[in-house]
C-alpha cells in the first residue's frame, strides 16, 4: 500500500504536465503576455507574411491618417482614437509568429494598455478567422 501510494505522488507531476501539453496543443491559438502596461506580445498559429498583410491592412482601416510601415522590419504605426499604435511580426517558426502591439496616446506621453488590449484582440480575431 505504502508503495502505491509513493508510485501515484511521483506520478502527479508527470500527469499535470501531460494535461498541460495537451491543453496547449488542442486549443492555443494565441497565447499573451503583458511586457508593460502598454505592450501586448501574441504567439499566433499562423504564417508571418499573412499576419504582416493582415496587419498593415487592419491599421490602415481603422485609422483616419496615414498608416506608416516598414516591409522589411514589419513594423506599422497608425493613429487610432488619438492614440499611437504601434505592431510588430516577428517569425518564430515555419507557420508560427509572434505579434507586439504597444500604444501610447496624448502625443506618446501616456502607455495606453486599453488600447493596446483592443487592438491586440481584434487582430488575433482577425487573423484566426482566415
Amino acid at each position: 500500500m505504502r508503495n502505491l501510494t509513493l508510485c501515484t505522488l511521483l506520478a502527479l507531476p508527470l500527469f499535470t504536465g501531460c494535461l498541460a501539453v495537451g491543453a496547449a496543443a488542442g486549443g492555443a491559438v494565441a497565447a499573451n503576455n503583458v511586457l508593460d502596461s502598454n505592450v501586448y506580445v501574441t504567439q499566433l498559429n499562423c504564417d508571418s507574411r499573412d499576419a504582416w498583410n493582415t496587419t498593415k491592412k487592419f491599421l490602415a482601416e481603422n485609422s483616419k491618417e496615414l498608416i506608416e510601415w516598414d516591409d522589411t522590419a514589419r513594423i506599422a504605426k497608425a493613429n487610432i482614437d488619438e492614440s499611437v499604435v504601434s505592431v510588430s511580426i516577428e517569425t518564430i517558426d515555419l507557420g508560427r509568429c509572434q505579434m507586439t502591439v504597444s500604444a501610447k496616446k496624448y502625443l506618446a506621453t501616456m502607455n495606453d494598455g486599453e488600447m493596446a488590449k483592443i487592438i491586440t484582440e481584434r487582430l488575433v480575431r482577425r487573423m484566426t478567422q482566415n
